[in-house]
């Protein structure tokens, strides 16, 4: 394979490269009150899409992510990248008024005709309105304000009932990750089924699953240094246990030695590889660090069946996470 970054028609007339970048870390580097300059941020992001990696991953919560994306959509041309963001309502009811000013806010806020995917979450599926929500959304799409539509953290049930609702939505973006395989059956099952697309995020665990935690004794909570790593020991710790965990971790590292990767690529192809699934998404921290030749090293190989038998039979073992997608 060659290292030029792959693509995939994610929905008519909407093709992502199958590593998008995620710039959720923006709302964490304006913790503490200070706004990215929105120059600066699109500069940052100008390597990224220089490489190929043109498609960005945001949410009207991710600080000024919004912003920085149209800001360089503006300077750069409007065919330069696709802004897949999120709408995430707060808990409560909402009228179709509510949904028509998120939409022209996230218009405004990335300098846009059109959002190219709009990612609806709903906090409560006790309260249908959120499938009011969805309904007024649709039309949203159909005025041209919205290209596509999907879900983020829709669990299989609740996707299946927007399909049968007749709401058309081209995918759902999950948390899928050697450590969290809850995805892997129903999920896919129904995605298939109906041409749905999984994007995947968390595929490296906050971390966990690189070389850095191989042959590591067990952390207490205060050896994890970010929420993330937190999170996803939680999901070891309900899914198998250090022990099973590491044994996954020496499988990852003979796939990454065979292959010549890092043990995040082998993570992150593995993802790839899966049914259903159109990309990953790896998270960003604009102006600080970026990842471009790790990333591009995704593109460099395929899993050989040595492997896949290796990862699958350490994923035996290590077990799942009770429930389904979203329910964390």
């Amino acid at each position: 394979m060659s290292d030029v970054v792959e693509r995939v028609e994610l929905a008519p007339g909407l093709s992502v490269s199958r590593v998008l970048t995620g710039l959720w870390q923006v709302a964490d580097l304006e913790r503490e009150g200070a706004v990215l300059d929105p120059a600066a941020g699109a500069a940052a992001m100008r390597p990224y899409v220089e490489a190929g990696f043109t498609s960005f991953d945001m949410a009207d919560h991710y600080g000024s992510s919004e912003v920085i994306a149209g800001q360089f959509r503006e300077g750069a041309g409007p065919e330069s990248v696709e802004l897949l963001t999120k709408w995430v309502p707060k808990p409560g009811r909402h009228t179709r008024e509510d949904v028509r000013a998120a939409v022209h806010l996230a218009l405004e806020r990335t300098r846009s005709r059109t959002i190219d995917l709009l990612q609806f979450h709903a906090w409560s599926y006790a309260d249908p309105g959120w499938l009011d929500c969805l309904f007024w959304l649709q039309e949203l799409e159909q005025e041209g304000l919205i290209r596509h539509l999907g879900l983020t953290n829709f669990d299989t049930a609740h996707l299946r009932m927007v399909v049968h609702s007749g709401i058309e939505v081209v995918s759902n973006q999950v948390c899928y990750s050697l450590v969290d395989q809850r995805a892997r059956a129903g999920m896919t099952e129904l995605c298939l089924e109906h041409g749905i697309k999984l994007l995947a995020f968390g595929t490296v665990a906050g971390g966990l699953v690189t070389d850095a935690w191989l042959d590591v004794p067990e952390p207490d909570a205060d050896d994890l240094d970010s929420w993330s790593k937190m999170k996803y020991k939680r999901f070891i710790d309900a899914a198998g246990s250090w022990s099973a965990f590491q044994s996954l971790l020496q499988a990852v590292q003979g796939a990454a030695e065979r292959h010549g990767v890092s043990m995040a690529n082998v993570a992150c192809r593995y993802i790839l590889e899966q049914p259903a699934v159109a990309g990953v998404i790896i998270g960003a921290r604009l102006g600080q660090s970026e990842h471009v030749q790790d990333n591009l090293r995704l593109f460099s190989f395929s899993l050989d069946e040595v492997s896949h038998a290796e990862i699958e039979a350490a994923l035996e073992s290590f077990g799942l996470p009770p429930g389904d997608c979203g329910d964390e």
